[in-house]
């Protein structure tokens, strides 16, 4: 697991998570088959602000996919 700290509305929050890496579209293999890939994705365990308590159940959904989109931006710098 990992952990970004990151300002989300204002707030300094630390986002504890794991991320995976896309796959690349394969478009045919020797064989003639052939794998559409998969996007990167972020798993999202745990949101603290300035403490050990998790607030993530309090968030709303656009507060996590603000975090989850950042989190994503991290890995394309």
């Amino acid at each position: 697991m990992k952990k970004l700290n990151l300002e989300v509305d204002g707030v300094w929050i630390d986002a504890h998570y794991d991320y995976s890496e896309g796959e690349a579209e394969v478009t045919y293999y020797p064989d003639g088959s052939g794998s559409p890939g998969s996007p990167a994705r972020v798993d999202l365990y745990k949101v603290t602000a300035g403490g050990k308590e998790d607030i993530m159940p309090v968030l709303s959904d656009y507060v996590i996919e603000d975090i989850e989109e950042q989190i994503h931006k991290s890995y394309e710098d």
